[in-house]
Parts: C-alpha cells; structure tokens; sequence
C-alpha cells in the first residue's frame, strides 16, 4: 500500500471515529438542538419549506437552507439523534476535503504527499471544530459553505487571467456563497471580502477586487433570489428584522446579544485551538520564515493567513460574539499549521517542545 494510501484510510478512520459513530450515543442540547431539529420537524409536517417555524410562530432569525438540509436528513434516516447530527458532521468532512484538495490542486504540497493528509487531520481534531461537528447547530454548515467559497477564489487567482479555469473556480465560490447567505445570511459576503480582500492588495493586485468579484456576486444572487423573493412575498417583514435586527443590531449595538469585549476570541483561542496550540510557536516560526518567498506554497501561506486574521478581527469587532462564530477560521489555522511546520533544525526543536507540552496534557484529559 501506497503511503498516500496509508495516510488517506487514517485520515478517514479519524473522522469516522470523532465525527459519525458517536452521533446518536448522547441526549439533545437544550435549546440550541432541539429548536434545529423542530424547525424541520415542522417544515416535514406542514409543507411549509418557505417561512421557518418553531412551535408554530414564525423564526425569522436564520435563512431556510440549514432547515432543508436537516430535513432532507429526517426524511432520508427518520427523527433521530443521529439523522439530525448528520448533516454537521458531513459538513465537517466536507470541509476537510476541502482543505486536501486546495492542498493537492494548489500544487502546495507536490513535494510532500502527506501534506494534504495533515491539513484535513489538523482540522479534524481542533477542538471547537470537534466540539461543534457533533452538534445539530448551522455552524459547521456555514463554515463549509464559507471554506469552498473562499477556496474556489484563490484557486481562480491561480488560473490566467479571463481563462475558462477561472471562470469555473470563480462560479462555484459564487454558488458556495449563495449557499451560505441561505445559510446564515449576509456573514456570506462578510467574511470572503475580509479575507480575499486583504490578500489581493498584499499580492498588488488591488484591480481584482473588482474584475473578479463581479462574477461569483452575480452567481450569488442568482442562487439566493427564489428563495428570498418567496419569503419576502410570504413575511414582508422578514428582511427588516434579519437585517437590522439579526446583523446590524447583533455588530454595532452596545446591547447586543451575547455582546463582549473585543479581546474575547483571542482570549478563548489557545482552548480553541487545542491540541494544536502547544505547536504553535513552530509554526510561526515556519510562517514567517516563508512569507515572504515566491510560488504557490509562499502565496498560499500568505491567502491562509489573511483567511485567518481578516475575518478573526471581524468577528472580534462586532458586539455580539460566540464561541461558534469564528469557526470559519478553522480551515485556514489548518492551512497555516500545515504549510508551516517542520522545516529546519529551530523549527524541529521548537515542535518538539510544543509536542511534549501535548503530551503533559493527556493524562489530565484521560
């Protein structure tokens, strides 16, 4: 067996064992799992797919496609734990695959076959992805959403210009954002212009911002448009409330919900990030010893990092945070770890240590 092989079935065996056969094995999450699984529940049983309902009132707080999806989930394995957990944990494997091919078709990792394996494994086991991949939240799905979007935009600012291989990475970022905003709604186009913009301008392309972003908008509207003119002609009122209430409210306003202060998420980041954050003083190392170099993996590094810091500050700037919200960071912290470590004798010894202090943690976690 091929050693890419032999990466590939632990991988696999990885998510399989922290992701789907444990699904089913705990009660619901009051209130956060229960009110996702009656909205479908609902939609199931009254035929109503256009305007989400819980208990009977209308919920006007999230888009429709995550309640889709989980009753597409219900339809297929019946009202169960796992059937509602399913489609989280499938957004989480999804995401990884993601991160495997933008690793493998970036050209990132030719020399080293086991790079991609890591990037999906590093992913895999952080600990908030972990947290939030078994629960029956929209999270996982937003991140999913949000990670192809934004992973189909770099590979078209790796294509030639105007050539037809942008133009088809640049449909489907646009078609992954429709997605998301029918997800989670206008953090959909948010967060890829937090990280596409700020790594375009690194790269002295700043007239991209414009001449590629056009396209994948478009496609973004198309996908969003039926559903959101359906619900406009249904809840006239929906779109005032989801906007002013559920986005502008939630960022600016000094009473927002779950409002805290700016420094939360960074605070919260060294449990987030775990096991990882004990071999993040390597990496950083191997980050900034590679910015500046020329080539795929050098630029790769730099999307990754701005992926990772623009939507970070973001979401640290607006008044309402929580802990789930920056889960769209988690595929570029895994890029990043990726990339960027192992790569010299400092760096080996660094990991090292990090690696010990890792290992200091088991037997106080077993």
């Amino acid at each position: 067996m091929s050693s890419s092989r032999r990466y590939g079935f632990f991988v696999l065996a990885l998510y399989l064992l922290i992701y789907i056969f444990a699904l089913a094995g705990r009660p619901l999450f009051v209130p956060d799992e229960s009110r996702y699984g009656e909205i479908p529940r609902e939609m199931i049983a009254n035929g109503d797919f256009v305007s989400p309902r819980l208990d009977g009132l209308r919920y006007f707080e999230k888009p429709v496609l995550g309640y889709w999806i989980h009753a597409a989930s219900i339809r297929v394995l019946g009202q169960n734990r796992f059937a509602l957990r399913l489609p989280s944990a499938l957004a989480v494997g999804l995401s990884g695959l993601i991160i495997f091919f933008l690793l493998r078709l970036s050209g990132a990792g030719r020399e080293d076959e086991s790079l991609p394996w890591l990037g999906a494994a590093v992913f895999f086991t952080t600990f908030e992805v972990m947290a939030v991949g078994t629960f029956t939240v929209l999270d996982s799905l937003l991140a999913f959403f949000l990670t192809a979007c934004i992973a189909a935009f770099f590979l078209a600012t790796e294509a030639a210009a105007g050539s037809s291989r942008e133009r088809v990475f640049l449909v489907l970022a646009g078609i992954a954002c429709g997605l998301a905003f029918l997800t989670k709604g206008f953090l959909a186009l948010a967060v890829p212009v937090a990280a596409i913009g700020p790594y375009l301008l690194w790269e002295k392309r700043p007239r991209d911002l414009l001449r590629m972003a056009w396209l994948p908008f478009l496609v973004a509207v198309l996908v969003a448009l039926p559903w959101s003119l359906a619900i406009h002609a249904r809840e006239p009122d929906f779109w005032h409330y989801f906007f002013w209430v559920e986005h502008v409210k939630r960022f600016i306003a000094r009473d927002a919900q779950h409002g805290e202060p700016f420094w939360f998420y960074l605070a919260a980041a060294p449990l987030l990030f775990l096991p990882w954050s004990f071999v993040l003083p390597a990496a950083l190392v191997g980050v900034r010893r590679q910015l500046a170099g020329t080539g795929v993996r050098p630029r790769l590094l730099r999307f990754a990092l701005c992926w990772f810091v623009g939507p970070f500050v973001f979401f640290s700037a607006a008044h309402g945070k929580l802990l789930t919200y920056i889960l769209p960071c988690f595929p570029p912290f895994a890029l990043l770890l990726s990339l960027s470590l192992v790569r010299d004798r400092s760096e080996r010894r660094i990991f090292s240590l990090g690696s010990y202090g890792l290992g200091a943690l088991f037997p106080f976690s077993a």
